[in-house]
């Protein structure tokens, strides 16, 4: 069983056949979008199925992704995650983590880039690109590697060597990029893209927020089939939560949830060009802020692609918000999601942080059931997890005399 139709653009609405390698809408530019048969669906046929091939991670949801012989490196069934002191520290006793840092290769991106490659894969594509500030490149790189594609990543110059070693460590060409915007990389990849080279880049390529939508599927089995209340994403490009949105309409359209969260983006305080447009009530941000100026080096971006308006629509449509972290709440967010056993990277723990100031804001409520999404791993970015981590207690010689004394007088 697989429902997926053909891609529609969202501008023009023009139809396009499914088994192309197709980006932009060739008549108009706009972004295309895949669209599914929901009507000829067997919604308890989807879940059995599901629940029969969870070997098949993410890709046990075949029925709702486009059709393409899987290409599975262990992505999908994260944990979500009931909190204690975090839930009691923030004030929602029903708060859950989503944690995304156990993927494959350590970050969400592999649910997009999963089924992108695969399916990309499946239609002959043999040589293509993205870029990247790290995390996308190195679960590109991963998945293109078992795909046998041959992959070249741009990465951005404020990249952390860690990230750059992980990306080319798979045989991907690696080159650094050089911008003094977002908006001067768009114009590139877009122009790579119209002369014919395939990207994987965030909405250019139709495929890789599908991916994204299995969270919602994975969140609403694990809930009973009950939608949360909230779910809170930090967003660069906002293909995660666009995707998980999607993915959360098709539940409700299916009948299998009876209502649908309010959807929630981060971003940093020194570069939020969709919190001011949120803020604004605008539908396109345009560029705002200094992505230099952030430790949140994943969603850091002073402008996003095509305006950021799919990302903005779902905000919009859900009754959510784009909100602004700042630096400390990050450091802070880190601590208290490590007292939890997750370890998390600055822009991963920017969900958490919102958290932190939602009350006294008043957009989450004491009764609300919210998932709070973790996307990337503390060994993301060494620096940050060593300035967020608290120092040891002290330095003592391995000697049991004096460790039976440290321990008998109390440690702490």
């Amino acid at each position: 069983m697989n429902l997926a139709s053909h891609y529609v653009c969202d501008d023009c609405h023009t139809q396009v056949p499914l088994r192309t390698p197709a980006l932009l809408c060739e008549a108009c530019g706009g972004l295309l979008e895949i669209e599914y048969d929901l009507a000829a669906a067997d919604p308890a046929g989807i879940v059995e199925q599901a629940a029969k091939r969870r070997d098949l991670g993410l890709w046990r949801w075949s029925a709702l992704l486009p059709d393409a012989e899987p290409l599975h490196l262990g992505e999908g069934d994260t944990p979500l995650m009931r909190t204690r002191r975090l839930g009691r520290h923030v004030g929602l006793p029903n708060l859950l983590v989503k944690n995304d840092t156990l993927m494959p290769t350590g970050s969400f991106k592999d649910r997009g880039f999963s089924v992108a490659v695969g399916f990309a894969r499946s239609i002959g594509v043999r040589q293509a690109f993205t870029y990247s500030s790290g995390n996308a490149g190195a679960s590109f790189a991963a998945y293109a590697a078992r795909a046998g594609i041959e992959a070249t990543i741009l990465v951005e110059d404020v990249a952390n060597e860690s990230k750059i070693s992980a990306i080319s460590l798979t045989g991907a060409r690696v080159l650094r990029l050089r911008y003094r915007s977002s908006l001067e990389i768009f114009a590139g990849v877009s122009a790579l893209s119209e002369a014919g080279f395939y990207c994987f880049v965030n909405f250019i390529n139709p495929v890789r927020h599908e991916g994204m939508k299995t969270y919602a599927y994975e969140i609403c089995e694990a809930l009973d089939w009950r939608a949360p209340d909230v779910m809170v994403h930090p967003v660069g490009t906002g293909g995660g939560l666009y995707g998980a949105w999607k993915g959360f309409r098709e539940l409700h359209r299916l009948g299998l949830i009876d209502r649908l969260p309010r959807m929630v983006g981060v971003q940093p305080a020194a570069s939020a060009p969709l919190v001011k447009a949120f803020n604004e009530g605008k539908k396109v941000a345009g560029r705002h802020g200094d992505a230099n100026l952030t430790v949140a080096q994943s969603i850091a971006g002073d402008a996003p692609i095509q305006g950021g308006s799919r990302v903005l629509k779902a905000v919009y449509e859900s009754g959510g918000r784009v909100v602004a972290v700042d630096d400390d709440d990050l450091f802070e967010a880190m601590r208290l999601l490590g007292e939890e056993g997750v370890s998390a990277e600055p822009s991963a723990a920017a969900s958490t942080a919102a958290l932190l100031r939602a009350r006294a804001q008043g957009w989450v409520s004491e009764r609300d059931t919210v998932v709070s999404v973790v996307t990337g791993g503390a060994l993301k970015q060494p620096s940050a997890l060593a300035r967020a981590a608290r120092p040891p207690q002290g330095t003592v010689r391995a000697d049991p005399a004096e460790l039976l004394r440290i321990f008998r007088e109390g440690i702490g």
